[in-house]
């Protein structure tokens, strides 16, 4: 029996034998034959991928600005993305997967396993499009379908690099241009550190105005406005070119994981005698989380330190050699580290840290906690759709605890920021698409260790070297370890060329990186508006050097130790995120989603055999189907995203750019048909009647109350904030601009006006101390006494909670509600709360002394 079946197995050539010596294999069927323009669109969707990595470095759309549009051309590129590569994942897919034979028609055979992930996040994604259209009103319709985008272009993403980051040569192409990248943010935020906030904290100290006034902020001298703007440049850190150090915090974390586990896995190969690397490369990798170490010390999170522990100790533990004896050994050796490795933290941080900062570490934990609460109030009131993409901001301020001070973006935690935009239906849908996540990247981990044992134990896996021509007998390339074990001839001769295309379509996603930093630093020198050049100068060679160092050793790891990379740095960002935020922020973001695509892919498939004729054909209609559907999904998706919101918010930018350019050059005919004309172009924004309101407002102050802009100021404000949606801010600052009116001529209309907005302001963000006080002031100059004092009253113990110093009624700024005229023509008069109530109310106009407030200001 042993001798029949040993006949029935085909015979390998020998290692020094011909390969023309065996039979030919057969020709392969039209139907295996890949189209070339399959081919060349999968590798443009690597290349435009790989772009979209440098992209995001330049533009991050941090902090308010996804809501503003900033993020609409990076959501267009993960849709064209997408959209190439569900058309040629049919074709690309060698026909069938493992066990495709007993259901040849499941849709799996043409767009790959684990397809409930990729539904879970697709509902996801048309969720929180359908909570921004729900949410509106009360939201503002433009801000909710820019943040809306954002989620369906991490869909996209994600279930794009499911496809493109099945083989572990592009894996490694991606995984070194983030670290690039990374790199490259190390080294901007140590030149800032180091160089420019030093020069700039300079010049505010020599003179603030100028400072505030380039930086385009108002806030007069004694105000609490002022303070804060100083206590986070005095006392902040870098942030590159994110507008938060938390978010950049973020992306730093790649820099020192990446080079941690590629020089883990070389002392792992370097036990078993097969590492090839040499010492200076490792010397130069050790550099490389050294700079990234030092630049997250200067961002202060403390955060991301915590994490980029937990996950250098899980490379550490997972890095290793399997085996019960040694398994004890290195959990008795990480314990040892973490102890060490805390010790040398602490000692460090008492030593050189700043003792302000570690001080502060408890009352920032409480103001999360503090978000947190107010958020879950706000889901108790709106449980199906939350505040909607980009309303929280807004919907916030109702709910915002009275100790608290700050208005905030984001609950800072991903999880509250997902049931924030979309309820509980988007958190049970987010939770959901996690756990299929993590069954997906089980299965797919389980997967990939069987092959590799098969593999080892039958003496066929040469892990340390990679062939780039041929594949000898008894090796199989590393770039396709991820296939079957026990291959034939036409088999390894078929991985053999699969390989090939791997390895182009990586240097086509290194490639389009490249285009890409071409790209933005062309448009920037045509635009006039250059990054921090004397920053990029080192950034960029760094980043290029870490780029090819990183790529140089990933590309000869295992697939293992690259999805011990790719988990490394999950648990780092998503530990990151839990106390910060950042998930919708495509700096942060994009780099969470490319991560899990390649820890969640959808599988290498097997050819399932040479099908008949009527199969084939069967099978070729079934493809041209799957394709014609993802080109036709691709196309309207991109067509709502152009006419629907880039055009619009496009247009309207562009042309309030002209106008703030007419205004500087006077040309004041020029500046209200340019306003006109962007307030015209987008019917959803309502930035540009704002800004048109403002500058009505002083034309009809210059004027003299002139009828007729008066009447276009009503219009331009009133349409500011019906499309505004209810946003106390947006209703204080109309509020304000009536005030600013009385103040110079002093009509009771304008007063009744400013009440009626201050009001409705007021009950949507009943904690604001300096709105309180206005309504005082306004209820008082109406002879409305007894209101006045009771909200001063209110406004005093606001002022009491917590024991914060920007709370003073001393620093809070308030506007004057009285006829002041020409004094008032130039900008609206203003004075301290405490002023106010002392000369309209009488006593000191402060609360009860508090010995103990600080000026804890953001955090």
């Amino acid at each position: 029996m042993a001798k029949t079946k040993q006949r029935l197995k085909p015979r390998k050539p020998p290692a020094t034998g011909v390969v023309a010596a065996s039979p030919p294999p057969a020709a392969s069927p039209p139907m295996d034959e890949t189209p070339m323009w399959a081919i060349w669109c999968r590798r443009i969707a690597a290349a435009v991928l790989g772009g979209q990595v440098s992209y995001v470095a330049y533009f991050p759309s941090d902090s308010v600005l996804v809501e503003s549009g900033d993020a609409l051309w990076f959501c267009a590129l993960s849709l064209i993305v997408w959209t190439l590569t569900m058309a040629t994942q049919p074709y690309i897919r060698a026909f069938r997967p493992p066990g495709s034979a007993e259901a040849p028609r499941r849709i799996s055979a043409l767009l790959g396993n684990g397809l409930t992930l990729d539904v879970l996040v697709w509902t996801l994604a048309a969720w929180m499009m359908i909570a921004a259209l729900a949410s509106c009103p009360p939201g503002n319709l433009r801000q909710a379908t820019n943040e809306a985008w954002v989620w369906i272009a991490a869909a996209a993403v994600l279930t794009a690099a499911r496809r493109l980051l099945i083989d572990p040569p592009i894996r490694a192409a991606l995984f070194s241009l983030c670290c690039a990248v990374a790199t490259g943010m190390a080294v901007h935020a140590l030149h800032q550190q180091w160089i420019s906030l030093p020069q700039i904290r300079a010049e505010y100290l020599a003179d603030p105005d100028a400072v505030l006034r380039a930086a385009g902020v108002d806030a007069p001298a004694g105000s609490a406005q002022r303070m804060v703007f100083a206590n986070r440049l005095l006392d902040g850190g870098p942030t590159a070119t994110f507008a938060l150090a938390n978010s950049l915090a973020a992306v730093l974390l790649v820099a020192v994981l990446a080079p941690l586990a590629i020089l883990r896995g070389g002392s792992v190969a370097n036990q078993s005698g097969t590492n090839a690397g040499s010492g200076w490369s490792r010397v130069l990798l050790l550099l490389l989380p050294v700079l990234g170490v030092a630049a997250l010390f200067a961002t202060r999170s403390r955060s991301a330190l915590v994490a980029c522990l937990l996950a250098g100790l899980w490379i550490w533990i997972r890095g290793g050699q399997s085996g019960e004896v040694k398994r004890v050994k290195l959990l008795a050796g990480a314990a040892l580290l973490a102890l060490s490795v805390s010790g040398v933290v602490l000692v460090a941080l008492l030593l050189w840290g700043d003792d302000e900062w570690m001080a502060a570490a408890p009352a920032s934990l409480e103001f999360r906690l503090q978000y947190w609460k107010a958020t879950a109030h706000l889901l108790w009131d709106h449980p199906i759709v939350g505040a909607g993409p980009g309303g929280f901001q807004a919907m916030y301020l109702r709910y915002r605890l009275p100790i608290a001070n700050e208005s905030i973006a984001d609950p800072h935690n991903f999880l509250f920021e997902t049931l924030a935009a979309g309820g509980f239906v988007g958190g049970w849908l987010f939770v959901s698409a996690s756990i299929a996540c993590l069954m997906t990247c089980r299965r797919t981990a389980t997967g990939v260790g069987a092959v590799n044992a098969g593999a080892t134990n039958a003496g066929t896996v040469n892990a340390g070297t990679v062939n780039a021509g041929t594949v000898n007998a008894g090796t199989v390339n590393a770039g396709t370890v991820d296939g079957a074990a026990g291959t034939d001839a036409s088999d390894e001769l078929r991985a053999d060329s699969l390989a090939g295309e791997t390895r182009v379509v990586s240097r086509w996603m290194i490639g389009g990186a490249c285009v890409s930093l071409g790209l933005v630093w062309s448009f920037a020198l045509i635009s006039g508006q250059l990054p921090d050049l004397q920053a990029s100068v080192f950034a960029v060679p760094a980043a290029v050097a870490a780029g090819w160092l990183t790529h140089r050793s990933l590309r000869h790891l295992s697939t293992a130790q690259l999805r011990l990379l790719g988990s490394s740095i999950l648990l780092a960002m998503m530990t990151h995120l839990t106390v910060s935020g950042g998930w919708t922020v495509p700096g942060v973001a994009m780099v969470i989603w490319l991560v899990t695509g390649s820890l969640c892919t959808v599988g290498r498939p097997r050819d399932g055999g040479n099908p008949g004729e009527a199969t084939a054909a069967g099978e070729g209609q079934r493809r041209g189907k799957a394709a014609l559907v993802a080109w036709s999904v691709g196309a309207v998706l991109l067509l709502c995203l152009r006419f629907e919101s880039i055009i619009p918010v496009q247009q309207s930018q562009l042309a309030l750019l002209r106008a703030e350019d007419a205004a500087r050059r006077g040309l004041l005919s020029r500046v209200e048909s340019e306003t006109r004309r962007a307030v015209e172009a987008d019917d959803w924004g309502f930035e540009a009647p704002r800004w048109r309101s403002e500058f009505l407002r002083g034309r009809l102050v210059e004027l003299g109350n002139d009828p007729a802009v008066r009447a276009q100021w009503v219009a331009s404000l009133e349409t500011s904030l019906d499309r505004a949606g209810v946003n106390p801010t947006m209703l204080r600052a109309a509020g304000e601009q009536y005030l600013h009116l009385y103040q110079c001529f002093g009509q009771t209309a304008d007063l009744d006006s400013a009440e009626r907005l201050i009001s409705l302001a007021l009950f949507n963000s009943p904690t604001d101390l300096s709105l309180v006080a206005q309504a005082a002031m306004i209820a008082h100059e109406r002879s409305d006494l007894r209101r006045a004092r009771e909200l001063a009253e209110q406004a005093r113990w606001l002022s009491a909670l917590g024991g914060n110093v920007v709370r003073d009624l001393g620093l809070q700024q308030i506007l004057v509600v009285e006829k002041i005229g020409l004094p008032a023509r130039r900008r609206p008069v203003s004075a301290s709360i405490k002023d106010r109530f002392r000369q309209r109310l009488g006593g000191s106009g402060e609360p009860d002394s508090q010995p103990n407030r600080n000026n804890e200001t953001s955090k």
